[in-house]
């Protein structure tokens, strides 16, 4: 067996253990969200849902990022995951997160595997509720971006999101102060939403690789 059927394993092993939920979430919380109620009205919430890409390259696995397109939108230019709204025709969230991929990515929705569904996490600011599904690829997806929507990719192995630095930093987004938690890698960083469900991810599968 060689290495990347190896990391394979482990992280199919590690898709079988229990979600660590809201401890990881805390974690990664920025302050701001701290003072804000979430409670949930079911009637007018909105549903989205994002795929954590996985797949295989040189020995390891990797997991790919997207940079969002700057719009002017709410999450104009941040680091995320590809997704996006759920819509009726999908019929389920996890046919929201493969149809968003492809649309974004151009990964084809048909040679994803999920393996897994992480707790799902609400937005205040944006009244979503995001549900986050984990895939595999068997191979490295040629990427063809929808450059409406995404600017860039990244892919980061997962040594590198073992190993991840978490910062404090104080920022400024649409003329409001605010402090949260960032993980810092070498071509970008990440926060909010998108750091909290990363954080889940990562300790998810951290006890296959310690």
């Amino acid at each position: 067996m060689n290495s990347g059927d190896k990391i394979k394993e482990k992280l199919l092993r590690a898709m079988q253990n229990d979600l660590p939920g809201e401890k990881s979430h805390i974690k990664m919380i920025p302050e701001s969200r701290l003072n804000i109620s979430c409670n949930i009205n079911s009637e007018t919430v909105k549903k989205s849902a994002v795929l954590l890409p996985l797949f295989p390259e040189n020995g390891t696995f990797k997991l790919l990022f997207i940079k969002r397109a700057t719009d002017g939108s709410r999450h104009s230019g941040q680091i995320a995951f590809p997704g996006g709204k759920f819509e009726n025709s999908d019929n389920g969230l996890i046919n929201t997160a493969l149809r968003e991929a492809e649309e974004e990515t151009g990964i084809h929705k048909n040679d994803v595997k999920v393996i897994k569904s992480l707790s799902s996490l609400f937005i205040p600011v944006s009244n979503f509720s995001v549900y986050p599904f984990v895939g595999i690829i068997d191979y490295k997806p040629e990427i063809n971006l929808n450059s409406d929507e995404v600017q860039e990719v990244y892919e980061l192995d997962i040594s590198e999101l073992l190993s991840a630095k978490r910062i404090d930093k104080s920022f400024t987004v649409r003329d409001q102060k605010l402090t949260a938690p960032f993980y810092i890698f070498d071509e970008f960083e990440i926060w909010g939403a998108s750091a909290m469900i990363l954080s889940e991810f990562i300790d998810l599968i951290k006890p296959e690789f310690v």
